[in-house]
């Protein structure tokens, strides 16, 4: 029986791929913690789907190896405009570990189930990678584990407080929450030429400014000095102050704008975009996904 499905139904996840497509280079390549499966139900898609609906080449590396070589990393070379790095549906923490801290058989999110396709820390791991085989080429990390680890937080794991993925992860922006909005608002950007490392007024992202001059007053939105990571590490309570600030930020109706110091730098969010309407919903979900 003959398939109704050709191969070019699919986005491309491998080198074989984009030559089949005539592709010098893709514009975005995708890194993903989890298997690509073309159905809106996982981020990855979507954010792939969306990018190819705007005009843009992308090619996905679902659950790239990074304990050998590196050439998974590698093989889709340099993109044009960035790298967009998620470590999947789960952070990939709760992926690996119950929460007696036992590593789990399984990985609901991989092919067969199978565990062990994933860095703990993936996000991180990911993006540092990346900064170090192409130096220069911008990183932006979405999806969970970036979006709650944007400020300070407590690592269960661990058991300790670990600072901002921005500074961790080495990436240069973060699209936190449901990104559709604000990866539509980089893309236009960067096609317009505009460097992805320079963009700091979008709105739904984090980024790292060297001081607090370098942060641009845009859009009216008011500031929160949060406490500092160091302050943080010194103080529960100064910890807690942070996150009732943050829960106050993220569910008010006034557009807010949290820094906090990390180091000699700062991390700044940026508040979210207005909910989105049915009909943007819609037109997410009703691009050409294979299901």
């Amino acid at each position: 029986m003959k398939s109704r499905y050709n191969i070019n139904d699919w986005l491309p996840v491998t080198k074989k791929d984009c030559d089949a497509r005539g592709w010098n280079e893709p514009d975005v390549v995708l890194f993903s913690g989890d298997a690509y499966v073309d159905h809106p139900s996982f981020g990855t898609a979507v954010i792939g789907r969306i990018i190819e609906s705007r005009g843009f080449r992308v090619a996905i590396v679902p659950q790239p190896n990074w304990r050998d070589d590196l050439r998974d990393f590698k093989k889709m070379g340099r993109p044009r405009l960035f790298f967009a790095v998620t470590s999947g549906c789960m952070d990939s923490m709760v992926n690996h570990y119950t929460a007696n801290k036992r590593l789990r058989s399984d990985d609901a999110y991989s092919p067969g189930g199978r565990a062990g396709f994933r860095p703990d820390y993936a996000l991180s791991v990911y993006c540092n990678i990346l900064k170090d085989l192409y130096p220069g080429v911008p990183v932006v990390a979405g999806g969970v584990e970036a979006s709650l680890r944007r400020l300070t937080h407590y690592d269960y794991w661990s058991d300790s407080l670990r600072p901002s993925e921005l500074c961790s992860s080495r990436a240069d922006i973060i699209i936190y929450g449901m990104g559709e909005k604000p990866l539509i608002g980089l893309l236009d950007r960067a096609s317009s030429g505009e460097n992805v490392e320079s963009v700091n007024d979008l709105c739904q992202s984090c980024f790292m400014a060297e001081s607090l001059d370098a942060v641009d007053k845009v859009g009216g939105w008011s500031d929160v000095m949060l406490f500092s990571h160091e302050e943080c590490l010194s103080s529960k309570e100064k910890f807690a102050e942070n996150f009732r600030a943050i829960e106050k930020a993220c569910s008010g109706r006034e557009a807010v704008r949290l820094i906090q110091r990390c180091g000699d730098r700062f991390v700044v969010v940026n508040p979210p975009f207005i909910n989105i309407t049915t009909e943007e919903i819609y037109s997410f979900y009703d691009l050409p996904f294979t299901r």
